[in-house]
């Protein structure tokens, strides 16, 4: 099981800390978001589907009535992807680390709010300001912020939202639909993203485009890459919330982003100045450090009115059988 979980942890880090960049530079000679990420969606869907044919993986009878769950993360999921493009097309991939650093500030709410959980510990109160600290030195000291104003986070803010969303709802998906196979939710995530991927494609006239784009050896090689990448994480991601916590889940998230730093500081000239790197550091830092409160102690508090309920009954029914041994017990006679 240990390893199984590392196993997982680590795909996932991996993947997780590569598709940022890839995607960066299939965008970068591929400026159709839309299209980028049918393709991703559609190589997922089809290896998956594949796999299943010849035997290599194994898949869970499909269900209506678990699918029909899919249908409102996929459609936050796609526009969440497709946003994620927009956002790596007009602002830097630190301000996307940063703004996926503050998610356990409003995961945390919505643990509270609908998962039980308790509120946060002041280890964890500590970790939201270092995060928060972090954002609004990184967004003082970005350029896009100086330049263009809020304005420049208009596509932030969509993706945050939807973000956010994801993260809350797909704990449901993973813990409550009673899944064998961590590649059925691949398949269904992936498959029923076309639809909603290609009517945004439309809508946007992106696809009107896709024949006056020059499709470059460098640009498709990247595109593959994306897909590839893309299969993994869609895998590693259900597999790594199976079998860690929620909070140990947000802490790879974010953590692992500041190898996605380093590679772009490397191979990128659109990375941030050295104050918004430090902050950045910071607000990681800040979200590596952030624990998620623990279930709320209902259940506890429960089988403790329970055991004291039990605990009385018996302590009343010892005294009752004391009291009957009593009037049964031979009495000596007057004198």
């Amino acid at each position: 099981m240990v390893s199984e979980t590392a196993s997982a942890v680590i795909a996932y880090a991996l993947c997780s800390a590569s598709m940022l960049v890839i995607n960066k530079l299939a965008v970068h000679h591929i400026p159709v978001p839309s299209f980028v990420t049918f393709c991703q969606f559609a190589a997922t869907a089809a290896a998956v589907l594949l796999g299943s044919a010849a035997g290599w993986l194994r898949l869970d009878p499909h269900d209506w009535n678990k699918i029909k769950y899919f249908v409102i993360y996929v459609c936050a999921f796609s526009a969440g992807t497709w946003s994620n493009m927009k956002v790596l097309m007009v602002a830097n991939v630190e301000t996307v680390i940063v703004f996926r650093a503050c998610t356990p500030i409003v995961v945390s709410g919505l643990d509270y709010i609908f998962y039980g959980r308790a509120l946060p510990s002041p280890r964890s109160f500590v970790a939201m300001l270092l995060i928060v600290a972090g954002a609004v030195s990184y967004v003082l000291t970005d350029r896009e912020f100086q330049v263009q104003g809020l304005g420049a986070y208009t596509w932030v803010g969509v993706w945050f939202f939807l973000l956010v969303f994801q993260l809350a709802f797909a704990k449901h998906l993973v813990s409550g639909l009673g899944l064998q196979s961590q590649w059925t939710p691949v398949l269904y995530t992936n498959g029923l993203a076309l639809g909603p991927t290609s009517l945004i494609g439309l809508i946007s006239g992106e696809f009107a485009r896709i024949g006056s784009v020059e499709l470059t050896t460098t640009g498709i090689s990247w595109l593959l890459a994306s897909c590839v990448v893309g299969t993994g994480i869609s895998w590693a991601g259900f597999k790594c919330q199976s079998v860690i916590t929620a909070t140990a889940y947000t802490v790879v998230g974010v953590v692992n982003k500041m190898l996605t730093v380093l590679v772009n500081v490397l191979i990128w000239d659109a990375h941030a100045s050295s104050a918004g790197i430090a902050s950045l550091v910071v607000c990681v830092a800040g979200g590596a450090f952030y624990q998620q409160a623990p279930l709320r102690n209902k259940d506890l508090e429960l089988r403790t009115f329970e055991y004291s309920r039990v605990k009385d009954k018996a302590s009343v029914a010892e005294a009752e059988a004391a009291e009957t041994v009593d009037e049964e017990r031979p009495r000596r006679p007057a004198a």
